[in-house]
């Protein structure tokens, strides 16, 4: 009896489980979570670390060389009429000695790097949560369509039943009939295609947050428009695809320093200990220091061109930097235009064309239910304010991706 009161409570306790709804996802906890857990963010920081590691091996100085060997030891000592023709062993080290100079600009030049590795992992952090915030209001929009569909469905449904019942009587046509079972047929199938997308839409809201369990999205999210400054000055500090390229630009200038302290002179010392095979000659050394002069005409050339080559590619830097800049400051401007045309034309079909329509198809269905009207006018009235509907979750949608466009041109 136990054992049956267990199984009975657990059944019901899964069904209680099951029966709960699915949290609602809020829509500002999506950009956290994406630079919490996604994993090509990650990826970047781990670039950042490894460049600055990089950087830092570039500090170091090349390791010494050290050798043994033979010196000036003749094949044959039956011709050596001295002691000190006999040769010696010798023992040598050296060690090349870089230019302080030249190791921190190779260190800036290397470094400045990671802050580039950073600078594209927020770029990237920007364009996933854009790609979340989009599948976020095409799943709301599918949601309301599908809503809208199944009260044009319940309606039909309903119209559908009058005039079967009043078909024997030869109070409806057959043809009109047929036409309202047909139109609800291509209403189910539209109401399957908008749970179809999103379906579609969850699973890739799911995958760029790595979500794993089930959840719904708030039918009320409405992402409000907020002007921006949208002058040169404002855009180039807040838009950071111009702010990449003044860091390409000031990373050319630093490899362009780079190559300019490599015309510093490099110095070598090295140390020789001479042994002679002949007792009667005393131990010596040698101790020589070079440098290298990379002033010569026959290698300045090549510090030359390099550089006058990466001056160019500045150049161009430049230039791009600009375009970019003035494209993006044309699109903010056509996006700000486009919003608030749709926003007007919202607000039209909102209090005025859909308020009309449903009114009309209020009196059309009071008309048909008292018999002064036809089937075929209420389709027709049905249709069109059903149809007005869905373009209504049509613009919002198009309103809302217009904003979080807006917004993701100026990083917000």
């Amino acid at each position: 009896m136990r054992y049956r009161l267990l199984v009975i409570f657990l059944i019901v306790t899964l069904q209680r489980l099951n029966a709960q709804p699915a949290p609602v996802l809020p829509p500002d906890s999506m950009l956290p979570r994406i630079t919490r857990s996604h994993l090509l963010l990650q990826a970047y920081a781990m670039s950042a670390q490894a460049y600055r590691w990089r950087a830092h091996s570039a500090l170091a100085w090349a390791p010494p060389v050290v050798g043994a060997g033979t010196f000036m030891i003749p094949w044959s000592a039956r011709r050596v009429y001295n002691d000190i023709a006999l040769g010696s062993r010798i023992v040598q080290a050296e060690q090349a000695i870089p230019h302080p100079a030249k190791l921190r600009s190779r260190y800036q030049y290397l470094a400045f790097e990671a802050n580039m590795a950073l600078t594209a992992q927020t770029i990237a952090l920007n364009r996933l949560h854009y790609s979340a915030r989009q599948q976020y209001i095409r799943h709301v929009a599918a949601l309301q369509k599908a809503a809208a569909l199944r009260r044009q469905e319940q309606v039909l449904s309903f119209i559908h039943q009058v005039a079967l019942a009043r078909l024997p009587y030869r109070q409806a046509q057959v043809a009109a009939v047929s036409t309202a079972a047909a139109r609800l047929t291509a209403v189910s199938d539209d109401i399957r295609t908008q749970e179809s997308l999103a379906a579609g839409t969850r699973a890739r809201l799911s995958s760029l947050l790595y979500l794993t369990g089930p959840f719904t999205t708030d039918s009320s999210y409405t992402p409000a428009f907020t002007p921006g400054n949208t002058d040169t000055v404002s855009l180039a500090q807040a838009n950071k695809q111009v702010y990449q390229l003044e860091e390409a630009i000031r990373w050319r200038y630093l490899e362009q320093k780079a190559v300019r302290q490599e015309q510093r002179p490099d110095f070598n010392i090295g140390f020789y200990q001479f042994f002679p095979v002949s007792p009667l000659v005393p131990n010596n050394f040698n101790i020589m220091v070079g440098i290298r002069i990379p002033l010569a005409p026959w290698a300045a050339g090549y510090y030359r061109r390099k550089t006058q080559a990466i001056g160019t590619d500045i150049a161009a830097l430049a230039q791009q930097r600009s375009a970019l800049l003035q494209q993006t400051q044309v699109r903010l401007t056509v996006l700000e235009q486009d919003i608030r045309i749709q926003q007007q034309r919202i607000y039209g079909i909102t209090e005025k064309i859909l308020p009309a329509l449903q009114h009309a198809l209020e009196a059309d269905m009071a008309r048909y239910q008292e018999n002064r009207l036809d089937l075929a006018a209420v389709l027709r009235s049905l249709e069109a304010a059903c149809a007005m509907e869905v373009q209504l979750c049509d613009y919002r949608q198009q309103l809302y991706e217009m904003t979080i466009a807006y917004d993701q041109l100026l990083y917000r």
